[in-house]
């Protein structure tokens, strides 16, 4: 599917968010749509995958709940240092587009990924799914699965799009362009810390802490400007 869908990169392919991005990238100053350099290009994303991994701070309050994370297929889950806790996820796009300016800023796109996360414990189950974010917006949508009970998708996360930065390495000829981004900080939205709280029956989080750290890669062609 993602062979036959024209997408195009955003912060989190990073993005970009975020999804990302999305991830994905929250990469200053990225420029509305209406102000883009002519210099912006725009990117065709062939592949890529957006990794969401926790803070230390979010590891460690939710380790103080027996809040676990899990991946949501076809998510796949990002092990830390001990080889078996799951520290956040890595997940495929299903669409972007968006530009990027000459000095590795994004100027205006949105994007969503495949699959998502799950955080659960003996009280709860909150499942996080299609999780899409748009530039210079900052905002992250995602649709929540409380238990058994899907509430429909709601902004639960927030990123700031002047500190997204994107490494772009052009391809040889006829090879795509590399595109990469890390260090995205992702902070809850006060719908998110909400949703948790009553999920969860305690509150966490503020919408200053930051809970993920995200980060991309991808392959893409640049697309041609056509005459107006």
């Amino acid at each position: 599917m993602r062979d036959t869908v024209a997408m195009t990169v955003t912060r989190r392919i990073f993005v970009s968010g975020a999804m990302a991005a999305p991830f994905l990238a929250q990469l200053g100053g990225a420029a509305p749509a209406s102000a883009a350099s002519a210099l912006d290009t725009t990117f065709s994303l062939l592949d890529g995958s957006c990794e969401m991994r926790l803070t230390e701070l979010a590891r460690t309050r939710l380790a103080s709940e027996e809040i676990e994370l899990q991946a949501v297929a076809p998510a796949t889950a990002v092990l830390g240092a001990d080889g078996t806790t799951v520290e956040g996820v890595s997940m495929p796009p299903e669409y972007a587009t968006g530009t990027i300016s000459p000095l590795g800023r994004p100027g205006a796109g949105s994007g969503r990924m495949l699959g998502g996360v799950v955080l659960r414990n003996s009280k709860a189950r909150l499942e996080i799914a299609g999780i899409r974010g748009s530039v210079p917006d900052g905002r992250i949508f995602a649709f929540l699965k409380v238990d058994d009970e899907w509430l429909g998708e709601q902004p639960l996360y927030a990123s700031d799009p002047s500190a997204m930065r994107l490494s772009v390495e052009p391809g040889a000829p006829g090879k795509p362009t590399a595109l990469k981004g890390s260090g995205i900080p992702l902070t809850p939205t006060q719908e998110g810390v909400d949703v948790f709280t009553e999920a969860f029956g305690v509150a966490l989080f503020t919408v200053a802490d930051r809970v993920f750290t995200a980060s991309g890669t991808g392959r893409a062609w640049p697309v041609p400007t056509l005459p107006v």
